[in-house]
């Protein structure tokens, strides 16, 4: 492909890089290239939502990322799985399923100058990338190209833990989608009976063969090209051979909060010192490149519970527990397979006061190790469940640079957890209300016993020590190719990097601050914005 020429080179073929690439090509006069390092894989443990333990374990489907070691985290380096697979982390998360706080994304219009990026202003895309039957007409989609479901059959369990959050002060909310960021409720998945819907199957399955549309996988980009200071197109890597091709319009980075800044930099586009360090020439001075990197690091606190719980007792009679639950997704579409161990949160407000949830707890079916090893992921040997928690709205803010110009190497993150007061505060109030919700009544026919951190752990620097020895990430680093309406953001409103032409960025690195429990939705919606604004601009 040495010389093509399109009108959009996308690269990335994620959350937001898969659904900019299929609405771009709609238009059949435009040649759109996508670009995805990893392959169009037909794993079927990338459908089925309880294989993401088997994921997590290996390098097929991912990139192994790890933190530098954390100070705060006592010395531990945090595993930071991202997708490389078509579909990116949307092939391999979770699937939970939340639009973002309201408020938050009004923060973004009014404190960031983001004129465009109000929740009214971004509603009408939540509603037209999901197809939501059961919900509200005016405020859910019906017949958007992303299915949403909820976890079936329902049982006590679920139920007890619900009335329990009730108890506790968290409302009942029935759809936590429809405007409202504050109650309990069941989880919402993108899934189809039982089967995870990745960008992957949402929007670009339904549309292969489009022949105006290309997609390379296999192939990592190296950096894109300019002509003076307008990107002309990218060069990348497959199958030992270097590839390039120029882009008559625009270049659009979809390659996430990781790597789309670890692009810039090695395009010339960073802090002057960072490049100079790795020989790479400066094509503009932009030091908020790689700064304001978050994430939701992930606390667990765990339970046995009575052995004689049926449904979790399915997981340990090993191989007829697994048989019985496949038979079950094969004919039914749903039980314990169809989810990956999320079934119910709460968002809830640590202090009475706060005009927005700022903490998250979710019941998990498993209670697992305090120490997860990502390539072993071994499951405790008795009945359980365990209570997730984190903050919603982090403070603390990381870093991600390059440490080398080969794009190959990963670059170098700093989490810095808990490096921001707030967070201490509000990690150690999630904690405090999971346990809170696990001493109700609803929930004492379970005969709950804390077997992680334990009782005796009460204080708060005592619980404070047990969340930085557990904690892992909710894998959803945002921020690192922040949008502002300031000179020092790395992206304008209409997500344009600062001091280049033809050129932006449309992925979650753009996010300025954390608008969501989770992340994928969010990315979906900047990759549908990202392409109307892209075919305004070029009428």
């Amino acid at each position: 492909m040495s010389g093509e020429t399109f009108d959009y080179i996308v690269v990335g073929a994620g959350s937001a890089g898969a659904t900019l690439a299929a609405r771009l090509s709609e238009d059949p006069t435009c040649r759109v290239l996508l670009l995805e390092a990893g392959e169009d894989d037909r794993w079927i443990w990338l459908r089925i939502p309880a294989g993401l333990f088997y994921v997590l374990r290996g390098d097929r489907a991912i990139w192994r990322f790890q933190t530098e070691p954390d100070a705060v985290m006592h010395g531990r380096r945090i595993f930071w799985p991202r997708g490389k697979v078509l579909g990116g982390s949307s092939g391999i998360n979770g699937m939970i399923w939340v639009h973002g706080d309201p408020k938050e994304f009004d923060h973004w219009r009014d404190a960031y100058g983001l004129t465009g990026w109000g929740f009214d202003d971004l509603q009408p895309f939540f509603k037209s990338i999901e197809c939501y039957p059961t919900g509200d007409p005016k405020l859910r989609g019906q017949n958007g190209p992303v299915r949403i479901t909820e976890f079936n059959p329902r049982e006590p369990l679920m139920e007890a833990f619900i009335d329990a959050c009730e108890a506790s002060g968290v409302p009942r909310v029935v759809d936590y989608n429809n405007g409202s960021y504050h109650g309990v409720g069941m989880l919402q998945f993108n899934t189809s009976r039982g089967l995870r819907v990745s960008t992957r199957e949402a929007y670009l399955r339904p549309i292969q063969g489009r022949a105006n549309l290309v997609v390379r996988t296999g192939a990592l980009t190296e950096r894109v090209q300019f002509e003076g200071r307008r990107a002309s197109g990218v060069a990348w890597r497959a199958n030992g051979q270097r590839h390039e091709a120029r882009a008559r319009r625009e270049v659009i980075l979809c390659a996430g909060a990781l790597q789309s800044p670890q692009l810039l930099e090695l395009s010339g586009i960073g802090d002057p010192d960072i490049l100079a360090a790795q020989g790479i020439s400066v094509l503009h001075a932009q030091p908020a490149v790689g700064t304001n990197l978050r994430d939701h690091p992930h606390t667990r606190i765990s339970y046995r519970i009575r052995e004689d719980v049926q449904t979790l007792n399915a997981l340990y009679p090993r191989l007829l527990g697994k048989a019985r639950m496949a038979l079950r997704l094969l004919l039914a579409g749903n039980g314990l397979m169809s989810c990956s161990g999320q079934i119910a949160h709460a968002l809830a407000k640590s202090l009475p006061h706060l005009q927005q949830a700022d903490i998250k707890i979710q019941l998990h079916w498993l209670s697992s190790p305090d120490a997860r090893d990502p390539r072993n992921l071994v499951l405790d040997q008795h009945a359980g469940i365990s209570i997730g928690t984190f903050m919603l709205r982090p403070q603390s803010r990381g870093t991600i640079h390059i440490q080398s110009s080969d794009p190959a190497q990963h670059p170098k993150i700093h989490s810095n957890y808990f490096t921001d007061p707030e967070d201490r505060r509000t990690a150690i109030a999630a904690v405090r209300l999971a346990r809170q919700v696990a001493q109700q009544p609803a929930l004492a026919a379970y005969q709950l016993a804390e077997t992680r951190p334990g009782a005796d752990a009460q204080s708060d620097d005592e619980i404070f020590e047990f969340i930085t020895r557990t904690a892992q990430t909710s894998y959803h680093p945002i921020g690192s190719c922040r949008m502002g309406g300031d000179a020092a953001s790395v992206v304008d409103e209409r997500l344009r990097v600062r001091g280049v032409e033809g050129l932006r960025v449309a992925d979650a690195s753009v996010m300025p601050t954390m608008c969501s429990a989770n992340t994928n939705a969010p990315s979906i919606v900047i990759g549908e914005k990202a392409a109307r604004m892209i075919i305004q601009d070029a009428r």
